[in-house]
């Protein structure tokens, strides 16, 4: 079988959802040795992302388009039909007008048809217009969670025999960081104990203003709120940090290279991510898997993440959130218990069993 993967998320500067799922799918894929034979497309130049150049030279062939525009509606698809590309995996869950192939998406999550009041006119489109579109013209659709396949089902009406759930993985690198301590001082300059938080592109969704409403109510002189991402797009947030009267002990990290993850997770007392609607919650996984305790949402697909390992609070309750942060910070029972169970648990998502899950869609999505 020959798969063409849009590998175009690959060679954006700063990783997100879509970039992370990318390029660590591509690494696990590309280790198999039953996998298919593997064409990466991707408009870009390698020098614009010098961590996925080796992924993306490792495929059975690379085709780079220096011109982005029409990339997706055109040189793609022309670029597969001259290839003679057998399947289609389009990560970024949008289909060209056109393909030369049967073709898979993946779907992360349906946050908009919960919270449409937290998206703008644009993104709306992408959720009302494009994406059930490429539900309906793919082949088969990949699922990264139960919680988004339960969506699919309701929201999008997408039958179930054409959504193939692939939970996502932790990467081998985020583990416990023994002089993590050490590390985040001298290269963040955050100095312990400090509670942690992760809002990624800073989406309203992810409650960033509910982790300081629940950091303010600790009022513990002694701790620091360290948030990882951008927090430019979440007003009230922003406005949030701003009133705080813990506003001193509130640190914006912004974006963080990858490398300098594990040893932030390690060094940090609690990990907070209250969000008010998840596709999977990868960074609750990161975590976990650096040994740290974790408080989490009850809502979406968290509980299924998490599981058992972390404590799960309402993420419209900033008050239950801080009692369930007080009651992590307060007992070294509690702590080394939560960090057991996180290992555990963490250690059963791997980016492998991605992979085989994916190629169990590829066959169904060519078969059909």
């Amino acid at each position: 079988m020959r798969v063409g993967i849009d590998a175009t998320y690959l060679l954006e500067p700063r990783k997100t959802g879509v970039e992370t799922y990318t390029l660590n799918l591509l690494r696990a894929l590309l280790a198999l040795p039953e996998r298919p034979e593997l064409l990466l497309y991707a408009a870009g130049t390698l020098a614009e992302a010098p961590d996925a150049a080796p992924v993306l030279r490792a495929g059975d062939r690379l085709r780079l388009s220096s011109r982005r525009r029409l990339w997706l509606r055109l040189r793609m698809p022309v670029a597969m039909l001259w290839d003679r590309v057998e399947l289609a995996h389009l990560p970024g869950t949008i289909l060209p007008p056109w393909l030369p192939c049967p073709a898979v998406t993946t779907f992360y999550d349906l946050a908009a048809a919960h919270y449409p009041e937290l998206y703008d006119a644009v993104e709306l489109r992408l959720y009302e217009r494009i994406i059930p579109t490429a539900a309906r013209r793919s082949a088969a659709v990949i699922a990264i969670s139960e919680a988004t396949r339960r969506d699919l089902i309701e929201v999008l009406g997408v039958p179930s025999e054409k959504i193939f759930v692939t939970p996502l993985g932790v990467a081998g690198h985020f583990r416990p960081v023994a002089n993590a301590a050490e590390v985040v001082a001298k290269s963040h300059g955050l100095s312990q104990p400090y509670l942690l938080a992760s809002v990624g592109s800073g989406h309203p969704r992810k409650n960033l203003s509910g982790v300081v409403d629940a950091f303010s109510r600790l009022a513990d002189e002694r701790l620091t709120l360290a948030i990882i991402g951008t927090a430019a797009r979440d007003r009230e947030a922003l406005s949030a940090i701003d009133s705080s009267p813990a506003r001193d002990s509130i640190r914006l990290l912004g974006h963080v290279v990858e490398q300098d993850l594990p040893a932030i997770y390690s060094a940090a007392a609690v990990f907070c991510f209250p969000s008010f609607y998840e596709g999977f919650g990868l960074p609750v996984l990161e975590a976990m898997a650096c040994g740290t305790p974790v408080v989490c949402s009850n809502v979406s697909s968290l509980p299924e993440t998490a599981g058992e390992a972390a404590l799960l609070v309402d993420p419209t309750a900033p008050g239950a959130v801080a009692e369930a942060l007080r009651s992590v910070l307060e007992d070294e029972g509690r702590q080394r218990e939560l960090a057991a169970a996180g290992l555990a648990r963490a250690a059963a998502f791997t980016w492998e069993r991605t992979a085989r899950l994916t190629l169990r869609a590829y066959r169904a999505a060519v078969s059909s």
